[in-house]
């Protein structure tokens, strides 16, 4: 592991511009108060000083109508005239930003439009970042372990909440490590950012009070569970092999005893490094378009707010994808090139030799049995597996996690 620390110089601005920024910053945080997502006047005090463009000079933004091959980019320069509106715009949306692509040196991007390549760093979604610090209940003097850092914006609000010295934050790509160090030193945050393997943690500077995920994992490497203080808490997004249904993990440590609880979530990161999701982009075209099977079905579809049952989904029917835009629940199952459309009574349009459909009843009928949990245990078993577990007895819902056997993960699994 290496550490990076050198600041860099950052174009002048005008007065006028100087206010525009402002003012933007302002506007994303009152959408922020508005979506009820911001209400912890230390946190909302750090986005208001935090600037999020020094930490994201240049974005790429998609300029291809849907997905071909390859996709169009085009990397906007904030200190560019021409791209300035619409790189301000982007970065105070509060969306995503793609920061990087093929590992690029982010001091050595250059402006214009690419095809091809693949984006190896973007930020979280504003929302998300700051639900999950304020879930964090970060006060200053706590200790805090970030894992994935990215272009670091995070972790710069954790500081300015924490105090200097407080935060540790660990990027697996040196790149991106070394750009986040120099523009987070420039804006005056003692941040230590460690360029290594986020499933690894940070040992050298444990335990931590405080410790989050910015990926999401397919389980809770023990590495960095061990790292966690006596009195903390740690959170991460727990995903299966489907974007769709992410889970959200809270981990306790009292008395020495660690507590682990997952819900389902609406929004969670981007995979850990080297985990690959199914995608729905190819056969999304398709649904509507060719002849399938009409039945109707035992049942009429869930709703989206019972994120318990589409926790367990994403994990006991691997392979799905929801279309999130169609109008009717739209499920696809890729890799067996099939898929169901739901309407609001129970009627069911299948194509494909994969009984989508039925085996979403199967689990449903399942969660129901368990006594429709919303919050399930995560257990640690002696041997090194963990499972995900609700209600008791016949009615038991419980499901493995794909975990390395004796929490030895070198070699298996994912990196970060």
């Amino acid at each position: 592991m290496s550490r990076h620390s050198s600041s860099p110089s950052s174009p002048a601005r005008t007065v006028s511009q100087e206010a525009e920024v402002a003012q933007a910053r302002r506007a994303m945080v009152h959408r922020l108060e508005e979506q009820g997502v911001l209400s912890d006047a230390l946190l909302r005090e750090a986005l208001l000083e935090v600037p999020r463009e020094v930490l994201l000079p240049r974005a790429y933004v998609r300029r291809d109508a849907g997905y071909p091959e390859p996709v169009v980019l085009e990397l906007l320069d904030g200190a560019h005239p021409e791209d300035r509106q619409e790189w301000l715009e982007l970065i105070y949306s509060g969306a995503s930003v793609l920061a990087q692509r093929n590992g690029e040196a982010l001091d050595g991007q250059v402006r214009g439009r690419v095809k091809g390549g693949r984006i190896t760093s973007q930020t979280s979604v504003v929302s998300m970042t700051v639900q999950m610090l304020h879930d964090l209940q970060l006060r200053p003097g706590l200790s805090y372990l970030e894992l994935g850092a990215g272009p670091g914006y995070s972790a710069a609000l954790a500081a300015r909440v924490l105090g200097a010295g407080r935060v540790t934050a660990v990027e697996r790509d040196a790149e991106m490590a070394s750009a986040a160090a120099r523009r987070l030193a420039a804006l005056g945050l003692e941040v230590d950012v460690v360029a290594g393997d986020g499933l690894d943690g940070y040992p050298e500077r444990a335990p931590y009070e405080r410790i989050a995920f910015a990926f999401s994992v397919p389980y809770l490497p023990v590495r960095v569970v061990e790292q966690l203080a006596e009195g903390g808490l740690m959170l991460a997004h727990l995903t299966a092999d489907s974007p769709s249904w992410p889970g959200l993990v809270t981990v306790c440590k009292d008395r020495g005893r660690l507590e682990a609880s997952v819900c389902g979530s609406r929004l969670g990161h981007a995979p850990v490094h080297g985990h690959s999701w199914v995608s729905l982009h190819r056969h999304k075209a398709r649904v509507g378009t060719e002849p399938g099977r009409h039945r109707t079905g035992p049942l009429a579809p869930p709703p989206e707010e019972t994120r318990g049952f589409w926790l367990a989904l994403a994990h006991l029917v691997p392979g799905l994808v929801r279309d999130f835009s169609a109008d009717h629940l739209t499920l696809i199952a890729p890799r067996e090139n099939s898929w169901a459309v739901v309407g609001p009574d129970g009627d069911v349009e299948e194509v494909g030799s994969r009984p989508v459909w039925d085996e979403v009843c199967e689990v449903y009928a399942r969660w129901e049995r368990a006594g429709r949990p919303e919050t399930y245990r995560l257990e640690f078993a002696f041997d090194g597996r963990q499972y995900i577990t609700a209600g008791a007895g016949t009615g038991m819902l419980a499901w493995e996690l794909p975990t390395p056997v004796g929490f030895i993960d070198e070699g298996e699994g994912e990196r970060g």
